[in-house]
């Protein structure tokens, strides 16, 4: 079997990739990068939104 530490990085790694999914297909990130706003200014004006979408795909939690 994998140890543990093989599978939390594929899982991380699988986070990312998803994040990195929403950012460019769910949000205005792109736009924002073309209009000449700064990686980092865009990535956080749309953080907000990435959560947004990852909790409506989560579905609701319970506790």
């Amino acid at each position: 079997g994998r140890s543990a530490a093989g599978r939390a990085l594929d899982e991380q790694a699988m986070t990312m990739a998803v994040i990195a999914s929403i950012r460019h297909e769910d949000t205005e990130y792109d736009r924002l990068l073309m209009s000449g706003v700064d990686r980092e200014d865009a990535r956080s004006r749309i953080r907000d939104r990435i959560d947004e979408v990852l909790d409506r795909w989560r579905g609701p939690t319970t506790r």
